[in-house]
């Protein structure tokens, strides 16, 4: 676990800034990874990828610590812990993603994949930018956007979702293949949710405060 955290100039706005980099950062590892795959290269990947995972989590732990003895947070300590653990979900998904493709020695990612990958990304794009506007929750226009943009992309995840897995019985793949993509598939989707996730937290912050 990391060190104590200070117990004065703490910034729950700026953490979660750097979690939610670190989210970008996980997701552009994942398209990097994903792009110029190589099955025996994965292992390595997947390393780096838990050592953003960790540094994740650690933040987490650091935010959690110091608000069990902040007298007044910015915010309901309901919402901190809610948005912190939705946001560390996001992370560890992603990281998922990867230990799948390993654990089931894929050799070639799909098409649909590569789609499910792009909804990733953009998404962390635009949760990124509205965990930046967070502290702004009482001029929530921006906040709103991102928000609706992620339902949308959400949305967007579940309709690849059912296209990718009937693709699969359509082309009669080997049984154990299917059942393998049919897992990778589901990590892709559920991570797909955890941004809608993290974005309806959000949401609940704007009106708790509106």
């Amino acid at each position: 676990m990391s060190k104590k955290v200070k117990t004065k100039g703490y910034n729950y706005y700026k953490e979660f800034i750097a979690v939610s980099n670190l989210i970008v950062k996980a997701s552009e590892m994942l398209n990097e990874t994903l792009q110029d795959y190589d099955l025996k290269s994965l292992e390595k990947k997947l390393v780096k990828l838990h050592e953003v995972e960790r540094t994740a989590d650690n933040l987490k732990y650091e935010m959690m610590e110091f608000m069990y003895s902040d007298f007044l947070p910015p915010i309901e300590r309901e919402d901190i812990i809610n948005l912190a653990c939705a946001l560390d979900t996001i992370i560890d998904l992603i990281e998922d993603i990867l230990k799948y493709l390993d654990m089931f020695q894929i050799g070639k990612i799909t098409p649909e994949m590569f789609k499910f990958m792009d909804l990733i990304v953009r998404s962390a794009t635009r949760l990124h930018e509205a965990i930046k506007e967070l502290k702004s929750f009482k001029k929530p226009k921006a906040l709103n956007e991102a928000i609706i943009a992620i339902n949308r992309l959400e949305n967007e995840g579940d309709d690849l979702y059912v296209h990718s897995v009937r693709q699969l019985f359509i082309d009669k793949r080997d049984h154990i293949e299917t059942i393998a993509l049919i897992r990778i598939y589901d990590y892709f989707e559920e991570s797909c949710d955890s941004f809608e996730d993290a974005a309806d937290i959000i949401s609940s912050i704007i009106l708790k405060n509106s």
